[in-house]
């Protein structure tokens, strides 16, 4: 499997929105635990989270790399690839996008482990003998993504068949999972996914699988990317007879 890159210009931009938020986020948090030793307690904990939540995922992501380099080279797999969501620049990340004669797979890896269920995109988690709910959800987060990147790729490479786009979350290290009726496809472990991915009749034609992996791999946003303007209402003079 052929792994490709985007530029470097697209990754900073996206970088340059998630570093503003995670500054907000670090400021909510100095500002409710004050700049006392809470605060900076506080602050430390954010920053180990978030170390820790990037070193899974990459040890994750890197799994899942590993594993898909023994699909052919007819395929095409982009790491943390980013796709628009709208007309005015905006971006989400994929975790792995992956493009072949059967089809386009954008995975939502999540390392979690523990035990987890879901009901219609609505997620819990096992703490001791309690389901606490997640906030987040990781198959409503995919169904998003597939909703977004289907649109997008449509116009630019129109006519691809409706069911080419599939967007699966796979755990490569829970425990136990319980998954019913949810809107995208969730894999406990690499090799149930693996094996779907195999099993999946072909789509898409080599000239479609190029096309779309230059479109990802090219994608610029736009530059005329600022909101319109509202337009001004004009006072209209009364008219004297």
């Amino acid at each position: 499997m052929k792994v490709l890159q985007q530029s470097s210009t697209l990754r900073a931009r996206f970088n340059e929105k998630i570093n503003a938020k995670k500054s907000a986020q670090r400021q909510e948090v100095n500002q409710v635990l004050g700049n006392n030793l809470f605060g900076q307690l506080g602050s430390f904990v954010y920053e180990f989270q978030q170390v820790k939540n990037q070193f899974q995922g990459n040890m994750g992501e890197w799994g899942i790399s590993a594993i898909m380099q023994a699909f052919p080279d007819t395929w095409v797999m982009f790491n943390n690839a980013l796709i628009p969501t709208n007309n005015s620049g905006d971006l989400t990340e994929i975790d792995h996008l992956i493009i072949g004669l059967k089809g386009i797979f954008l995975l939502e890896i999540k390392t979690w482990k523990g035990s987890f269920t879901a009901y219609q995109d609505k997620w819990k988690r096992r703490e001791g003998n309690s389901w606490v709910a997640i906030s987040n959800s990781p198959t409503s987060q995919s169904a998003y993504h597939q909703k977004m990147f289907s649109r997008w790729i449509n116009s630019v490479v129109p006519n691809l068949p409706d069911t080419s786009v599939y967007a699966p979350v796979v755990f490569p290290i829970a425990k136990w999972l319980g998954i019913n009726n949810c809107s995208v496809p969730v894999f406990h472990g690499v090799p149930a996914l693996l094996q779907t991915m195999v099993s999946c009749p072909q789509c898409l034609t080599e000239r479609e699988v190029q096309l779309i992996a230059e479109a990802v791999a090219n994608y610029k946003i736009p530059e005329n990317t600022a909101p319109i303007p509202k337009p001004k209402l004009v006072k209209r003079q009364n008219d004297h007879i």
